[in-house]
């Protein structure tokens, strides 16, 4: 009896050992056939290469050691990368349902990347149509991906990238993706120098595949509408000194096929003496600016038109500046963008309290014409009371006594004309005020 059950388990040992070696070399050939589809899945221009391949859970997915990928010029590494099998029967498209890599690399014209960990969701990889002439009919796309230890290079920008974590949502062409990333910075050391930190970066409502494709082709990149939000905590620029400092950058815009309208702020600003236009601070006494900056816009997209409802800057020990007004030839709906430096003038309005900055100022000029600060004070209170034209007498009176009331500056030209001129031709109505008639000039102090 004893005998018969050795026998048997013998018996039963020997078929679960006949079974599994089957099983195992089915499975085997299950995964080379699989991973030849995939290969042919990708075209006759993809090199697909591995030291090793292994199935993975209940040979669902692959695991791969050592895998390069390479396709035209981009070249993709991992030194282990696990996906699960292509789907490939619906379409033409190759879709992967989730794909693990640990230590990635990827090289191209357009820079390099490196990720020490990244897991991405339902990708779709590129194909090409079958006429050369044609462009691709799928180009990549990933519902989400996250990252850690992520270190780049963008050709584009001669620039180094870094961030300790990033994760994505939505890439692919045309589609508004969302972006989060920690412990950002970019530099590069091309002249001028800079180097950019942040805390955290978050990007709502961009189309970051377009937004690739600008860098790597430059092809130009063409704004959706949408609604789009970016939060940025603890900036800073610097270059070879410090240049801007923030504690927290929140913008919100809306954009229709008509209109964009926009409402930023920055809190916590701080600009140094290096930033263009800025140079006077020393002389005033002043290390830096600190202060907070509001704008709310709108910017008609046909006729560049733009709106502006509320442009301030407010700074404790300096002043508040409040701007509002009509402006024409806008290239963007953001005042603080600098290609908007030539947009027209139709309106604007002026609103000034002063928190010290004025008698720095007056001081500074007495000092430059060798005068005593009382006796330029002086002239300038003897100003406002000969003034013939009404605007001079309000600001010369204002500007005896600057910190007890708002001045308010109207202007309204003849005909648009560029900021720029404006704000020279005001520089220029000591001397010439007969331009205060041209750009329609009018003060008041209240």
């Amino acid at each position: 009896m004893k005998k018969n059950i050795l026998v048997t388990a013998s018996g039963i040992a020997i078929l679960g050992g006949i079974a599994w070696f089957g099983a195992h070399h089915a499975e085997r050939v299950m995964l080379d056939k699989g991973i030849e589809r995939f290969k042919q899945a990708l075209g006759p221009d993809v090199s697909f290469t591995y030291t090793r391949a292994r199935p993975g859970l209940l040979g669902r997915s692959v695991r791969f050691n050592g895998l390069v990928f390479r396709q035209g010029p981009e070249t993709i590494t991992a030194d282990e990368a696990e996906l699960t099998k292509p789907d490939t029967q619906d379409s033409d498209v190759t879709r992967i349902h989730h794909l693990t890599f640990r230590n990635f690399q990827l090289a191209d014209p357009a820079g390099s990347l490196h990720l020490k960990t990244v897991e991405m969701d339902n990708l779709a990889l590129p194909t090409k149509a079958e006429d050369p002439a044609t462009p691709g009919v799928q180009t990549l796309s990933i519902e989400h991906a996250q990252a850690t230890g992520l270190h780049g290079f963008v050709s584009s920008l001669q620039s180094d990238l870094s961030a300790e974590t990033a994760s994505m949502d939505n890439f692919g062409a045309h589609e508004t993706s969302h972006l989060q990333a920690s412990k950002v910075q970019l530099s590069t050391d091309v002249a001028p120098p800079r180097h950019v930190k942040a805390d955290s970066v978050v990007v709502d409502g961009v189309a970051l595949a377009d937004l690739y494709k600008t860098l790597s082709t430059g092809a130009p990149y063409t704004a959706q509408p949408t609604t789009r939000d970016i939060t940025i905590d603890q900036l800073s620029i610097d270059g070879t000194t410090p240049l801007m400092h923030a504690r927290r950058i929140l913008s919100h815009a809306n954009r229709t096929d008509a209109t964009e309208q926009e409402v930023s702020s920055i809190q916590g600003l701080e600009l140094w003496p290096d930033v263009p236009n800025l140079g006077w601070l020393p002389s005033l006494g002043y290390d830096r600016f600190v202060g907070n900056v509001v704008l709310n816009d709108t910017h008609t997209l046909k006729t560049g038109a733009l709106h502006v409802e509320t442009f301030s800057i407010d700074s404790a020990n300096m002043g508040r500046l409040h701007i509002n007004g009509e402006f024409g030839q806008a290239a963007s709906a953001s005042m603080l963008n600098g290609s908007n430096a030539e947009m027209q003038v139709i309106s604007m309005t002026m609103n000034y309290l002063d928190h010290g900055l004025v008698p720095k100022a007056l001081n500074a000029i007495a000092t430059a014409r060798g005068l005593p600060p009382q006796d330029f004070l002086a002239y300038v209170q003897s100003q406002s009371a000969t003034a013939q034209n009404p605007a001079f007498a309000s600001f010369f009176h204002w500007l005896a006594n600057p910190g007890k009331q708002t001045l308010s500056i109207a202007v309204k030209p003849t005909q648009p004309m560029p900021l720029m001129m404006v704000a020279a031709t005001l520089g220029n109505l000591a001397s010439m005020p007969e331009l205060a008639q041209k750009i329609g000039l009018t003060v008041q102090a209240h």
